[in-house]
């Protein structure tokens, strides 16, 4: 019993890494009982962990269609390359994002999202909200996401060796995709190649709740993916990984892919994105359990975007664009290197190691001078160590600790070295088997550096030569019930942040800088800590059935971004405000014929406040339209799994008009927000059938 407790807790706080053979005896039925759509995926209510099945039942193509599911993540911009994430109302770029445990770090520009993968390659994702993964979690603040692709054994079946998939599909709305795959594993080797291409020629907003059905211009996209994988094992405990993930997504859009405009200049625009990872690792002693356990692995991560005008008259002249036009040749570079140790006893679990990550962006389009290079650097240094201790079947204690130092040279020729701890501790009470209260605290620390890539090239902002490291204390209370058929979960938290870093506050201290009609655009600028702290409160709950074929789950959120005791205007680098999110997920299986039916709705209030304005320090009336969007899904395996697959998918069936709450509502960030200002945003797809099919040989 004692085991199956330290397992629920090791879900709950993340904080237990160590994979002996006990641990996958517990671990198979859980994953068995969630290859459905179930409730099964939504034990924990501080944790959302998404699996492969559930992608592909989808057809996801973008974030949106990754985080379906949770009513407490939202994802705003209409096409991929737009879309960011916000997690209980704040962005992503407050997590700690690892894919294969190569971080995902930077800001390459504040009009685009920050994630990119084809969702179709993915293994899992956990997000892990309010405290991260100590292990991952160097400069998290609110959390941290870890995002698994997969390998050959992902693919194959039972007895089979070698094997090759193929793929089609296409999109009423409108696209078609095709991916090819091969595969093998050998004894103690195994290896897979996969190419994806996605291709989406554009897509019509929808005609309900006030729409017209026109064509969304700057909607097309054009995506390429690779992934290999080469996993070797060298003995009963020791082996390597090598993974390397590669994206090349273009497209022919306005200069913010985020905005529905009209007669602005069109770019190219060209993103990239390159992550390789060498890993290996130590399992413990299977006569010895509490020997040490060893992983450890060294990363390369690049990032990069180029926007060039498509006419070089329109490079020279952009009456009609934003402000901040201009050709980008962006790269953000991460390397870096991970090590743990962890040991097991029977009451007490211990992990400690080390981290080092590198981080190097420039913008060799942008113009060069002695106070602006044009570049920056920074570098972290940094040591963790977490625990678990089980006194009884009934409570588990568990702490864990970080310390980074931060080191980061900015564009300006200042060097800011700053540093600090990150705390965590929680308690689990579980009075019975399937239910559990926990209770979680945390201090974190992030130390000044680079941030959003496209103010490199404007000389006009500045960087503050004193910037101090930002922290955040998260409280949370989780409450986690799951029994035979049904299952619940509510959490409550409150997380402050203090030292915020404002990338595009007013430099109020040299108004010359500031922009005004007629003149050169300038941000007028001055990256800096901001004086008071931001707050948020917020809660998410559910509750979930699942007996024989049928399974269903229910889903509510909310969250109140603030300062100054106002709600926050949609903020880049930190959160947005959108109204009380409910889905509903409902899947019925007739696992004779191999055939699932899904069903899913997500309803979002409106939301009307007065917000406040951190760029301009002021505030104005902020309307958000609500509304709900209802998607079928339908998967036949005909001779099982593995094999031949036929999807069919009918996104916003009743094509419903709408944009993401979570997209920004003014153009510019330093615009001032006027009565009759009209939300720009672009507005997300309408009705769109989606039909795969796809053979594993």
């Amino acid at each position: 019993m004692r085991l199956s407790y330290i397992l629920i807790a090791s879900s709950l706080a993340h904080i237990l890494h160590a994979q002996s053979t006990i641990e996958h005896k517990m671990l198979d039925p859980i994953y068995a009982q969630a290859q459905r759509e179930s409730a099964r995926e939504h034990e924990h209510a501080n944790t959302t962990t998404i699996n492969a099945q559930s992608l592909q039942s989808r057809q996801a193509t973008s974030l949106r269609d990754v985080f379906a599911l949770d009513s407490s993540v939202s994802v705003g911009g209409a096409t991929t390359t737009a879309q960011k994430v916000y997690i209980r109302g704040l962005e992503d770029r407050l997590y700690s994002v690892n894919l294969d445990n190569a971080s995902q770090y930077g800001n390459l520009f504040h009009h685009q999202g920050n994630i990119t993968i084809d969702p179709m390659m993915i293994k899992d994702i956990t997000v892990q909200k309010g405290v991260p993964d100590a292990y991952m979690g160097v400069g998290a603040l609110a959390g941290s996401m870890n995002i698994r692709t997969k390998d050959a054994r992902d693919f194959l079946r039972e007895g089979q060796k070698f094997g090759a998939l193929v793929g089609l599909g296409g999109y009423s709305n409108q696209g078609y995709r095709a991916n090819l795959a091969g595969f093998f594993a050998l004894k103690n080797t195994d290896a897979l190649l996969w190419v994806n291409w996605s291709n989406i020629l554009g897509f019509h907003a929808g005609r309900g709740n006030g729409g017209n059905g026109e064509w969304v211009a700057g909607s097309a996209n054009n995506n390429k993916s690779l992934l290999f994988k080469l996993n070797q094992q060298l003995s009963e405990q020791d082996s390597i990984s090598l993974s390397y993930n590669g994206l090349n997504e273009t497209s022919t859009a306005p200069f913010a892919t985020n905005l529905a405009e009209r007669n602005v200049t069109l770019f190219a625009h060209t993103n990239y994105n390159h992550t390789a990872t060498l890993g290996y690792t130590h399992k413990a002693d299977p006569s010895n359990p509490s020997s040490t356990q060893v992983r450890t692995n060294l990363y390369f991560n690049q990032r990069s975007i180029y926007l060039k005008p498509l006419t070089q008259e329109a490079d020279n002249n952009h009456t009609n664009d934003h402000e901040e036009v201009s050709s980008k040749n962006i790269a953000f570079n991460n390397v870096g290197y991970n090590l743990s140790l962890s040991n097991q006893f029977s009451v007490f679990d211990i992990e400690y190691g080390l981290n080092y990550q590198g981080v190097f962006v420039a913008d060799t389009a942008a113009p060069k001078d002695p106070v602006n290079r044009a570049k920056e650097s920074g570098h972290i240094y940094g040591g963790f160590v977490k625990s678990t201790y089980t006194p009884s079947e009934h409570f588990v204690l568990a702490a864990q600790s970080r310390y980074d130092v931060f080191n980061y040279f900015d564009k300006n020729n200042q060097t800011h070295l700053t540093q600090g701890f990150s705390p965590a501790a929680s308690i689990t009470y579980i009075p019975i088997s399937s239910l559990s209260f926990r209770a979680g605290y945390a201090y974190l620390t992030r130390g000044a550096m680079p941030g959003d890539a496209t103010l490199l090239g404007d000389s006009d902002v500045l960087i503050h030569k004193n910037l101090r490291p930002e922290s955040i204390q998260n409280v949370e209370l989780n409450a986690d019930y799951s029994g035979s058929i049904f299952c619940a979960r509510l959490a409550g938290y409150y997380s402050r942040l203090g030292n915020f870093i404002n990338s595009y506050a007013h430099d109020h201290d040299h108004n010359d800088h500031i922009h005004t009609p007629g003149e050169p655009h300038s941000h007028g600028g001055l990256r800096q800590n901001m004086d008071s702290a931001i707050e948020v409160f917020g809660y998410e709950g559910g509750i979930g059935a699942d007996y024989k074929g049928f399974s269903s789950y229910a889903s509510i959120a909310q969250n109140f971004p603030t300062y100054k005791g106002y709600l926050l205007q949609d903020t880049y680098e930190l959160g947005a405000v959108s109204g009380i999110i409910y889905t509903l997920s409902l899947q019925y299986e007739i696992a004779r014929y191999h055939l699932r039916f899904a069903w899913l709705s997500q309803f979002t209030q409106r939301v009307k406040y007065k917000g406040y304005d951190i760029y301009n320090d002021e505030t104005g009336f902020i309307d958000k339209a609500g509304y709900s969007v209802h998607n079928l899904y339908i998967n036949w395996e005909p001779f099982g799994a593995k094999r031949l697959a036929l999807r069919l998918s009918v996104n916003n069936i009743f094509n419903t008009f709408y944009i993401a709450q979570t997209s920004p509502f003014k153009n510019e960030a330093m615009d001032p927000l006027k009565p009759d200002s009209i939300r720009r945003a672009m507005p997300s797809p309408g009705i769109d059938a989606r039909f795969e099919v796809s053979y594993q040989f």
